[in-house]
């Protein structure tokens, strides 16, 4: 990045911060648990701008909920408190962007969500550059580049 040019801006999933909150409860790898803590480390250090959709913090909070934590409060407040990160509040658009991608790429073997959707059409609205993941499915879209956390640079 040269000087006057901003930091690239990617579109984060919950699962970013819930590999680094709750690792042992997540699905994903050992080196997407430590390539989430590596992106977390770069957006605090603002080489790269992000933002995400208000469900990020409906899905942190279930995995809280689930796990049984205490300590959700205090996540929430650093996250909404991290300037490099935009949370954008669901609009009637977005939503039905959102469920139009849905559309797109659930089947019986590709289990894509609405929230899977609400993150896409969220880096999809704001012109993100990529899309970090550890979801698989979203990992196979083809509107935004998407990348694992192990595979960021």
């Amino acid at each position: 990045m040269s000087r006057g040019e901003s930091p690239p801006l990617a579109c984060i999933d919950a699962n970013i911060f819930l590999a680094v909150l709750i690792p042992e409860a997540t699905r994903a790898p050992k080196e997407e648990i430590g390539g989430s803590g590596r992106v977390l480390k770069a957006l605090e250090e603002g080489r790269f701008r992000a933002v995400s959709t208000a469900i990020l913090f409906g899905e942190i909070r279930y995995a809280y909920l689930r796990e049984n934590k205490s300590g959700f409060e205090i996540v929430r407040a650093a996250i909404e408190a991290e300037p490099s990160l935009r949370v954008l509040d669901i609009t009637v658009p977005l939503a039905v962007h959102a469920a139009e991608l849905r559309r797109k790429y659930y089947s019986k073997k590709n289990t894509f969500s609405y929230n899977d959707g609400l993150y896409l059409a969220t880096g999809l609205a704001e012109q993100a550059n990529l899309l970090i993941t550890t979801d698989p499915h979203l990992l196979r879209v083809t509107e935004l580049k998407a990348v694992s956390p192990s595979q960021y640079r």
